[in-house]
């Protein structure tokens, strides 16, 4: 998966793949969410600084029972396996073509809690400088109606 779709609605990443396999609502109450993540790389041995990034999305009750809302052309060669989704947990991995063609593994363990969410999300791939490590750390929280 290219950084850039790494910058994706981070709802987008964490509930749209694994609701494609399952019917279960995931148990997020609608509104404006904020989210936090800190990510950590490293490529070929040398790690980045950690960067802190945060957004806001406005989550529609349609978001949550509507897949095709979500990823748009920039999953659609991704492949999801290991689905488990209860209403209060996500877990998956999502396998897409890298910028090269190499594969790009991302697995996901999020925990759901109506208005609050917490989990990670680790990433692999190979690219020119060798192997690419990404870990984040992920928080939301549901601030208000949109």
């Amino acid at each position: 998966m290219e950084t850039s779709k790494l910058g994706l609605s981070l709802f987008s990443l964490l509930v749209a793949t694994p609701m494609l396999a399952s019917a279960e609502t995931p148990d997020i109450k609608p509104g404006q969410w904020e989210y936090q993540s800190t990510m950590r790389m490293s490529a070929g041995g040398q790690a980045m600084p950690a960067q802190m990034v945060r957004n806001k999305d406005c989550v529609r009750q349609e978001d949550l029972t509507d897949p095709d809302l979500f990823g748009g052309d920039e999953l659609k060669d991704c492949e999801a396996s290991g689905v488990e989704q209860s209403r209060s947990r996500l877990r998956y991995t999502l396998t897409c073509a890298g910028p090269d063609g190499s594969p790009y593994t991302m697995t996901a363990d999020i925990k759901l809690q109506g208005e609050t969410m917490e989990g990670t999300m680790q990433g692999d791939m190979e690219s020119p400088m060798g192997p690419m490590r990404m870990r984040m750390e992920l928080s939301g929280k549901r601030i208000g109606d949109c």
